[in-house]
C-alpha cells in the first residue's frame, strides 16, 4: 500500500477509535451545535433589519452609550464624550457631571471587554483608509457581533454543570439552547446588540461554572484567582452582578469546613485582589467622570431599596420576566425541584436569582424602559437553564430507554417526555417569532395589555395560542390574588400594575421628564382603574355613594390631590369622606355647586394607592387631579 494510503488509513482508524468514545462524541456534538447556532445568529445579525428597514448590526438606543466608551478610552485616552456625542447625538439628552464632562450613565465594562475585537477592527479600518474616530462601519459591526459570540458561548456552561452535577448531558445541552431561544437573551444577542446584557450573560455563567467546579477539588490560591477573575469581570460587565458574591460565600464556607489552615485566608485574599483588579476600571471610570469611585450615575433616588417592586419584575405585563418568557417560569419550578438533586448548587442559584429580583425591583424603572421582556435578568440565564435541565432530564431518559429497549410499559413515560420537550420547543419558537417582529407600536412596552394578547396577535396560529395560554397560566397566582384583594376581574392586574398616573420616568434622566400635573375627567380614567362610577346623562355619578380609584404611582415626595364633586340636593344630601390608602384625608359637605375636595399626602405607595370616596348617593364626579409638590 502506498505511504499516503497507509497514512490515511491510520488517520481514519484514529478517528474511528475517537468517535467510539462517548465523551468524544458528546464534545463534537456540542461543538457542532454551538457552531450551528453561532452561524445562524451571525447570519440573522448581519442580514436583519428593524421595523424601519435599518440594519440591526449597528449601535442604537442604549448601545451608542456603551460603544462610545471604546473610542474615548482607546483613541482619545479620556472620558470626555463631547466628540462621541456629536456622532451619536446623545439622544437621551444627558447633561453634565460634577466634573463638568458630558454624562454617560452606561458603564465602560462592555467597551473594555470588547478591546480584543475593537482594537484589531480599528487597525483594519485605518489600514483600509476608513474614518479613524472609532465609528467606522467595520468597527461597529465587529463589536456588535461580539454580542452574538458571547451569548452563544454562554451555552457551554449550563451544559458542563448539568453534566457534572445532574449526570444529564443531553438535558443540559437542550435546556441551554431552549432558554437561550425562549427569553430575552437571543433578542439582545441578535436583534438589539451592543448592550451590556450579553457580557453579563457570559461572565455570570462562567462564574457559576468555575465556582461549581471548585467543589471537586481543594481550592488553592490559583482556584481563588480564577474565581476572583470571573467575579470581577462579571461586575465589570454590569455592576449589579456584585450580588453573585453569594456563590463565593458558599465556597468560603466549604473551605472552612475542609480545613482551618491560615492559608485559606491567604487564598481568599488572592481572589479578592484579582476581583478588585478586574473590576477596577469601572470604579476608575466613575472617579474620572463623576468625581467618585462609587456612584449611582442616574442620580440619588434611582434605587428604591425601601420599596423594591419584586413581584412586578417577575409577573407584570410591563416586561415581567415570566409572562413574556413563559419557559422561564417552567424553569423556575425546576430550580426549586433541583434542591433535591443538588442541594448546594440549587440553593446558591435560588438565592442568587432572588438577589437579582430584589435589585431589579429596586431600580426606578423596574420594567427596564423599552426593554424586550425581563432583560435585566441576563445574569440568571445559567440558573434557569439548569432549572429546565432538571425537568427535561427525566423526559429525555424516558425517551432514551424506550429507544434502547422498546417495551410497552415504557411507552406512556416516553410520550409524556416527548410532549414536554415539544411544549418547550413551542415556547422557544413563539419567543423567536415574537422577537423577530418586536417593536414599540406592536408590543405595548408601557404595559396595560396582557402578554397573552400580544402572543395571539403577533405569533401565528396554534403556536401563538399555546404560548398565550402558558403566559396566562404563569401569572394566574398573582392575578387571582390581585382580583381577590381589590374585588376586580382576573385581568385587572395586567391592566393596572405598571401603568402609572403622572408618568414614570426618573427626574432629570430622560429627555422626556415626568409630568408634574395629571388632570383627568372621570371618563378619561381607564375603566379598570375606577369602580362605582356610572355614566348617566353625560355626567359621571356615584349611584351607590361609594367609589374607588386605583392610583398607580411611581414617584416620591408629596402630591396634592383634588376631586371635583357636586350634588343636586346640595348640603342636605350629606357629608363626603375621602380615604387614601385606608386613611381619612379629607371631609367636606355636599353642595349644589362644584366643590374641590383637596388634600396633600406623602403616603405614596410604590404601585397601587387606593382612593375611596364615601358620599351621598348620586353624587356627581367631574375631575380628578394630581399635582406634585416639593
Amino acid at each position: 500500500m502506498a505511504p499516503m494510503g497507509r497514512l490515511a488509513q491510520r488517520r481514519c482508524s484514529r478517528l474511528g477509535r475517537a468517535l467510539a468514545d462517548v465523551d468524544t462524541r458528546w464534545r463534537w456534538c456540542v461543538v457542532a451545535c454551538l457552531a450551528a447556532i453561532l452561524g445562524l445568529s451571525t447570519y440573522a445579525l448581519f442580514t436583519g433589519v428593524d421595523d424601519q428597514e435599518r440594519p440591526i448590526a449597528r449601535p442604537y438606543a442604549d448601545a451608542p452609550y456603551y460603544y462610545g466608551w471604546a473610542p474615548t478610552l482607546y483613541l482619545d485616552h479620556d472620558v470626555d464624550f463631547g466628540n462621541q456625542y456629536r456622532e451619536t447625538k446623545n439622544w437621551y439628552r444627558f447633561g453634565f457631571t460634577p466634573t463638568r464632562k458630558p454624562a454617560n450613565v452606561f458603564g465602560p465594562g462592555p467597551a473594555i471587554l470588547s478591546a480584543p475585537v475593537f482594537l484589531p477592527a480599528h487597525a483594519v479600518a485605518v489600514a483600509k483608509g476608513e474614518r479613524r474616530d472609532g465609528f467606522s462601519t467595520f468597527e461597529q459591526k465587529a463589536v456588535m457581533w461580539l454580542s452574538v459570540l458571547l451569548s452563544v458561548a454562554a451555552l457551554i456552561f449550563p451544559y458542563r454543570i448539568a453534566s457534572r452535577r445532574l449526570g444529564a448531558r443531553g438535558a443540559g445541552l437542550v435546556a441551554a439552547v431552549l432558554i437561550f431561544a425562549a427569553g430575552p437573551v437571543i433578542y439582545y444577542a441578535v436583534r438589539q446588540p451592543g448592550y451590556a446584557h450579553p457580557y453579563a450573560t457570559f461572565f455570570a455563567a462562567w462564574l457559576v461554572d468555575a465556582w461549581d467546579g471548585s467543589f471537586d477539588r481543594t481550592r488553592t490560591a490559583r482556584t481563588w484567582a480564577h474565581l476572583g477573575a470571573a467575579f470581577g469581570l462579571a461586575v465589570l460587565a454590569r455592576p449589579q452582578l456584585a450580588t453573585w458574591a453569594i456563590l463565593l460565600l458558599f465556597a468560603a464556607a466549604d473551605d472552612l469546613r475542609r480545613t482551618r489552615s491560615p492559608r485559606v485566608a491567604a487564598n481568599w485574599a488572592v481572589g479578592a485582589i484579582v476581583a478588585m483588579v478586574c473590576a477596577a476600571p469601572q470604579f476608575l471610570a466613575w472617579k474620572a467622570l463623576y468625581g467618585s469611585y462609587y456612584v449611582v450615575p442616574q442620580g440619588d433616588g434611582f434605587m428604591r431599596w425601601d420599596a423594591p417592586a419584586w413581584s412586578e419584575v417577575l409577573w407584570s405585563s410591563r416586561n415581567g420576566l415570566f409572562p413574556w418568557a413563559p419557559l422561564y417560569a417552567v424553569a423556575a419550578l425546576g430550580l426549586v425541584a433541583g434542591l433535591a438533586r443538588a442541594p448546594r448548587l440549587f440553593a446558591a442559584l435560588v438565592l442568587a436569582v432572588a438577589a437579582q429580583v430584589v435589585v431589579n425591583g429596586a431600580v426606578w424603572d423596574w420594567w427596564g424602559g423599552g426593554a424586550y421582556g425581563g432583560r435585566r435578568f441576563d445574569s440568571t440565564y445559567v440558573a434557569f437553564a439548569l432549572g429546565l435541565a432538571v425537568l427535561l432530564a427525566p423526559a429525555l431518559t424516558a425517551i432514551a430507554r424506550l429507544w434502547q429497549s422498546p417495551h410497552v410499559l415504557r411507552v406512556p413515560a416516553a410520550i409524556v417526555g416527548a410532549a414536554a420537550i415539544a411544549a418547550a420547543l413551542a415556547l422557544a419558537g413563539a419567543n423567536l417569532w415574537l422577537a423577530s417582529t418586536y417593536s414599540a407600536p406592536n408590543v405595548r412596552i408601557w404595559g396595560g395589555e396582557p402578554p397573552r394578547n400580544v402572543f395571539r396577535r403577533q405569533v401565528p396560529n396554534r403556536l401563538g395560542r399555546f404560548a398565550a395560554r402558558v403566559s396566562a397560566l404563569t401569572t394566574w397566582p398573582v392575578r387571582a390574588r390581585f382580583a381577590h384583594q381589590y374585588q376586580r376581574n382576573m385581568w385587572a392586574y395586567d391592566e393596572i400594575v405598571g401603568v402609572h398616573f403622572m408618568g414614570d420616568t426618573f427626574p432629570g434622566l430622560n429627555s422626556a421628564p415626568p409630568r408634574n400635573v395629571d388632570n383627568r375627567t372621570i371618563g378619561q380614567i381607564p375603566a379598570t382603574f375606577r369602580r362605582g362610577f356610572v355614566l348617566t346623562r353625560d355626567r359621571w355619578t356615584i349611584p351607590s355613594g361609594r367609589a374607588r380609584i386605583f392610583v398607580s404611582l411611581n414617584r416620591t415626595g408629596t402630591i396634592e390631590a383634588t376631586l371635583t364633586l357636586s350634588h343636586a340636593l346640595g348640603a342636605e344630601a350629606g357629608p363626603i369622606v375621602v380615604r387614601w390608602n385606608d386613611r381619612v384625608v379629607a371631609r367636606a359637605a355636599s353642595s349644589f355647586h362644584e366643590i374641590r375636595v383637596s388634600w396633600k399626602t406623602r403616603d405614596l405607595e410604590r404601585g397601587i394607592n387606593l382612593l375611596e370616596i364615601d358620599c351621598p348617593p348620586r353624587t356627581i364626579a367631574r375631575t380628578f387631579e394630581l399635582t406634585g409638590r416639593k
